[in-house]
């Protein structure tokens, strides 16, 4: 019967549906009420905010507290269609504070919530991370707190890992946390309790406090300390266990928060088997000692790397393994540390000693410890903080690159790298790199990067992107330019060059060309090859931003106005997420003629420039290069040289031209099969040069500077000085040059 039913039933909906629509289906239109914005903030001054919804159906609209009446005003209490809600709101005196909104219709719900900011702060201050008590003091115990917010707000607990409750009487007030604890009758170990205050604040978010109270054993001992002195005599290269109940005190200097304290380790470059330890980083913090010296500490896992920073730690370090360094600057590492072995732990912001230098006031007892370099700057202005090609990083999936070094400089002369990981959340997420002078704080390691063949014998670790604090205006530092080439410019109609050739500085004054005589490319300069530069400012990675470069290269001109010659061109830029700029647009420039096999000697890059004018105390030069060629066969060995009576890079002029220094290129990273492929020699950036130039070129009227191999050594495959220069094959490509001064 039931059957029977059923069917007579499906039979008079399918002719109900027919008689609808001939294809036996009607679309009914579905409930519909919601928002794209829950959350509206409002600043302490109050004002009128208008809050957007959709909706098809009719409903009301009301406040979910009644109280919060008081200081927030709806501009409807009903809604139709789509539309929006005006919204009062009063100024706020007090903490801040939240109201939710409700939208309710006859199906449906959602809310919206308006936080109001407060003219005075919530504080929530406790000093001490971790503590130590002792045995026979029948006395009260304080933890020192700063707290504004009412106390019965406030929730306090104490968890007691163990049986025994041995934390008692716990009072807590604005200014101090005191309790009271029964004596520890255990002769072999320590114990410890968690007291844990917390409070949900004005805008429903739970503030926390947790404080590890760790009592000494019976005989109020809480291990063997070991100095700082102690642990390096003790370090080997093999690695020393320290004994079970071992403990070190110092201040912790970095942070993981923007993933850039520790190096993350590359196990294997060649294609197919590359493999990156990124949780290296998120293991990694320093330690620096009572003496200032630092230590790395490289923890079990990430969740075991919970330390504060800039807090001053008694830390247990029973069963890790001190290591040292094999060459110099001798470097200290613990391994397998944990935070939870924290013994006291109380804040050092303000009194933990800090250290300023110049970098050339750098010593090897600065590895591992935090100083601010003072009056310095990235002298590169161009691109993103990691300039690579990202189809090699992390944000195609590919494990090639794992960092990059950035040059950076101060105003005593001196220069070094600047590491940032390819995990950092700021590097390239297309904001304009800060142009102008000012400070860097980070962590001093001692890290040698092999793609970039020699590197400074000290680099630094900016912790976050607050450690940068350079101003953003390039008028706003200690030097100034005399020459700078930042793309390719070419002269126009009625602009001539002393040099053949040549380009035009893209600020100051100066030209550029290359010796290689016989070739002149349809632009009339003797640059035979213009590369695909990677030096968009992102954001990067598979499917970002394909077919436009909505936030250009940082390529400001003199006026303020950004350098946009992509305009017209977008589709031709950065279409796979790569970060490349179009080989069209010309902002690197090279050539493919390094050797002249008959005199036995290389052609060069040769600029020539004025000085007259300037005087300084101090004048430097920077460039950017990389050799781009597939099959390698590119210079490797390179020398700079200067001269003030000559342009001319005849052999027999030689003895006209006076030494500056010498430096080693890399040749790109080539994605081919395994005997082409990715080798630890080879870039995935731009390499960025610093030399300092005697101060006998300031006040001339003309100054040449060239760069050129000085000898017939390349890369191949296998090795990166296993080949030589190949003309017509072996490309080079310059970024950017530029000679500047202090003012």
């Amino acid at each position: 019967m039931k059957k029977t039913t059923i069917l007579v039933v499906s039979s008079l909906a399918l002719l109900s549906l027919a008689s609808c629509d001939k294809n036996y289906h009607e679309v009914f239109a579905p409930d519909e009420l919601g928002m794209e914005t829950h959350e509206f903030i409002v600043e302490k001054e109050g004002g009128n905010i208008e809050i957007p919804y959709l909706s098809n159906r009719q409903g009301t609209i009301s406040l979910m507290n009644p109280s919060d009446e008081a200081w927030v005003t709806l501009g409807a209490g009903t809604f139709d269609v789509d539309g929006s809600l005006p919204v009062s709101v009063k100024a706020n005196s007090g903490f801040k504070r939240r109201a939710d909104i409700l939208f309710t219709s006859d199906t449906r719900k959602d809310t919206v919530s308006v936080l109001q900011r407060g003219a005075v702060d919530e504080i929530f201050y406790v000093a001490a991370g971790s503590m130590v008590v002792y045995n026979g003091k029948d006395e009260l115990n304080t933890i020192v707190t700063e707290i504004n917010v009412p106390l019965e707000r406030i929730k306090s607990e104490i968890l007691f890992p163990g049986k025994d409750e041995w934390i008692k009487d716990g009072n807590l007030t604005a200014n101090a946390y005191t309790f009271r604890t029964t004596d520890n009758p255990d002769k072999l170990y320590m114990r410890r309790a968690y007291i844990l205050l917390s409070f949900l604040d004005g805008w429903d978010e739970i503030q926390t406090a947790r404080i590890t109270v760790v009592q000494a054993r019976a005989d109020n001992q809480i291990g063997t300390k070991f100095t700082p002195e102690a642990l390096r005599t003790v370090a080997t290269v093999g690695g020393y266990t320290l004994p079970d109940d071992a403990y070190v005190e110092g201040y912790i200097v970095s942070t993981t928060q923007d993933s850039n304290s520790g190096d993350i380790i590359i196990e294997d470059l060649i294609r197919g088997t590359g493999e990156i330890d990124y949780t290296v980083t998120d293991c990694t913090s320093y330690l620096v000692g009572e003496d200032g010296k630092g230590f790395r500490l490289i923890s079990v896992s990430a969740s075991e790397n919970d330390f504060k920073r800039y807090s001053h730690v008694s830390l247990g370090i029973g069963g890790a393994v001190l290591k040292k360094s094999q060459t110099a600057p001798i470097c200290y590492t613990i391994e397998g540390v944990k935070s939870s072995e924290i013994i006291t732990s109380m804040d050092a912001s303000h009194t933990m000693p800090r250290k300023e230098k110049s970098i050339t006031e750098l010593t090897d007892d600065d590895v591992n410890t935090l100083v601010t370099i003072k009056d310095c700057e990235i002298p590169m202005r161009k691109g993103p903080f990691t300039p690579i090609n990202e189809g090699y990083g992390m944000l195609h999936g590919i494990n090639r690159v794992a960092k990059y070094p950035m040059l950076i400089r101060d105003k005593t002369g001196g220069s070094m790298y600047m590491y940032i990981n390819i995990t950092v959340p700021w590097r390239r997420d297309g904001t304009k790199m800060p142009y102008g002078s000012g400070s860097i704080s980070g962590v001093v390691v001692s890290e040698q990067y092999k793609s970039f063949g020699t590197m400074s014998r000290y680099q630094l670790r900016p912790m976050t992107r607050d450690d940068i604090a350079l101003k953003d205006d390039f008028h706003d530092g200690f030097s100034a330019l005399i020459t700078e080439f930042r793309w390719t410019k070419i002269p126009g109609e009625f602009e001539s060059t002393e040099l053949p050739g040549a380009i035009l500085a893209t600020e100051g004054n100066g030209e550029m060309t290359h010796t290689y005589p016989d070739y002149t490319s349809g632009l009339g300069v003797r640059f035979s090859n213009f590369s695909n530069s990677y030096f968009y400012l992102g954001p990067c990675g598979t499917g970002k931003y394909k077919g436009h470069i909505s936030n250009g290269c940082g390529l400001t001109l003199p006026d303020g106005t950004d350098y946009k010659p992509w305009e017209g061109q977008e589709s031709a830029q950065n279409t796979d997420g790569k970060g490349w700029i179009a080989t069209a647009i010309r902002l690197s420039w090279g050539n493919k003629y390094w050797w002249d096999s008959d005199n036995s000697r290389g052609y060069a890059y040769l600029v020539g420039f004025s000085t007259a004018g300037i005087t300084s105390d101090k004048v430097s030069m920077q460039f950017a290069m990389y050799n781009n060629s597939g099959s390698m066969r590119s210079p490797r060995n390179w020398k700079a040289q200067y001269s003030l009576t000559t342009s001319s890079c005849a052999e027999e002029d030689d003895s006209k031209w006076e030494d500056i220094g010498e430096f080693s290129v890399s040749d790109v990273v080539t994605w081919g099969d395994s005997g082409n492929g990715v080798r630890e020699w080879q870039t995935t950036g731009t390499q960025v040069f610093d030399f300092p130039l005697p101060l006998e070129i300031l006040g001339k009227e003309k100054v040449y500077i060239r760069l050129m191999p000085r000898n017939n050594v390349a890369g191949d495959a296998n090795s990166p000085n296993g080949s030589t220069i190949k003309n017509n094959s072996g490309y080079n490509t310059m970024d950017y040059f530029a000679v500047r001064y202090n003012k």
